[in-house]
Formats: C-alpha cells, sequence, structure tokens
C-alpha cells in the first residue's frame, strides 16, 4: 500500500509444522512483524530466502538434510541482507559461535518467550547500528561482543543516557529527533540485551558493566 511504510518480513524454517504454526500465530500478533513463508528445513530455507529476500529468516538447528551452518552459509548468499535468528532446544556454546563468527545474527534457546524472541528479530534488524550478535541463557537474553560481554549502540546509550536523566519517552524523542516508537524499541532492545526489568534496572546495569559512563546520566 502506499504511504505505508513495510514491516519486517520473515521467513520460519523448522521441521515441527506446530511449532512453525503456533510461532507464526503469535509472531502476527506483533505490529510491523509479518511471516511471508514457511520451510522444514535447510534447503527450503535458502530457496525461501532466495524467492522472498526477507529481513530475517528464523532456522531451527536439527532438522533433517544439510546443516545448519551449511545452511547459513547460503542463506546469506542468496539474501546477503537477511539477517539470520538460528533456534534451538539446545545449549550449545561451541555451536553458537561458530554460527556467530559465520554470520548469525542471534543464537536463541526455544524456551524464551514471544516478546524476547521479538525484541531479537527487531535488534538483528536495526539499521542504526552493526550487526548485534545474540544469544540466550537460562538467565535471559544478553547481547554479545566477541569478549562475550553485553553490547549497546551509540544510539541506545544516547537513549539510556536521558533515560538516567528522567526524561519521558516523548522528551527523548524530541532530543534525539526520533519517533516516540524508536525509543521504544530502543529500550525494549536494550532490556533485551540487559536482562533488565525496568527502566532505572537498565541504567543501573548499564553502569555496572561500564557500557554507561558513572554519572553520565545525571543533569
Amino acid at each position: 500500500m502506499t504511504g505505508v511504510e513495510r514491516g519486517l518480513q520473515v521467513v520460519l524454517v523448522d521441521d515441527h509444522r506446530l511449532f512453525r504454526e503456533s510461532l507464526g500465530a503469535l509472531l502476527a500478533v506483533h505490529e510491523g512483524i509479518e511471516v511471508v513463508a514457511e520451510g522444514a528445513n535447510g534447503e527450503e530455507a535458502v530457496r525461501l530466502a532466495r524467492l522472498h529476500q526477507p529481513d530475517v529468516v528464523l532456522l531451527d538447528v536439527e532438522m533433517p538434510g544439510q546443516s545448519v551452518l551449511t545452511s547459513l552459509v547460503e542463506i546469506r548468499s542468496a539474501s546477503p541482507s537477511t539477517r539470520i535468528v538460528v533456534l534451538t532446544m539446545h545449549e550449545n556454546t561451541p555451536l553458537a559461535r561458530q554460527l556467530l563468527l559465520r554470520g548469525a545474527s542471534a543464537y536463541l534457546i526455544k524456551t524464551i518467550g514471544h516478546h524476547e524472541l521479538v525484541a531479537a528479530i527487531r535488534a538483528a534488524t536495526d539499521r542504526e547500528q552493526d550487526l548485534i550478535t545474540l544469544s540466550v541463557s537460562r538467565g535471559g537474553l544478553a547481547g554479545l561482543t566477541s569478549g562475550g560481554g553485553p553490547m549497546l549502540s551509540e544510539r541506545e546509550v544516547e537513549v539510556l543516557a536521558l533515560v538516567g536523566k528522567a526524561r519521558s519517552n516523548a522528551a527523548i524523542a524530541a532530543e534525539l529527533r526520533i519517533s516516540e516508537g524508536t525509543v521504544k524499541r530502543h529500550l525494549s532492545n536494550i532490556n533485551a540485551k540487559l536482562g533488565s526489568t525496568s527502566r532505572l534496572d537498565a541504567v543501573r546495569r548499564a553502569t555496572r558493566a561500564r557500557l554507561l559512563a558513572p554519572g553520565l546520566g545525571d543533569d
């Protein structure tokens, strides 16, 4: 439709049909996310990525056919702009590192909630920051740098610094010249990366992790 911004297009690939359908239904309730196709193996993932050029492919680890590493490499070749979010039932740090090094944007355990998954999808496709790598542990969602610590983009640090000054979302949007919806999205991504449960908790965690300098949020 003319004048309407296109939402994030997602291809969902998992060999369990019930899981695919359930996850697709959950994603459908989130504004701005559309599941455009579903597949049951790595070969279909590559074909669908080439056909639809989606923003994100949600890719299961354990499926019949080719390995997830092969699928990841071929998807990136077929659709270079597509972000790949890997889903699995098992925590496998060596595999996670291999996938992240080969270009996956996220490695997520299927025990997470759908709100955390949506935060990861939106973080992976954030045009204002570089490719993000994410993982999920039993402690929750956290961003990873090559050194293993949480990572915030420059814009997220700016937003969080203003949160530390007790600015409202509207005030932050006006100061940074972005929409209030974008501020909310940044805050959602920040909470996902830091595992924080509130605005104040996010400021405290970021300060402890030295992502936000002490006093940065003070006037």
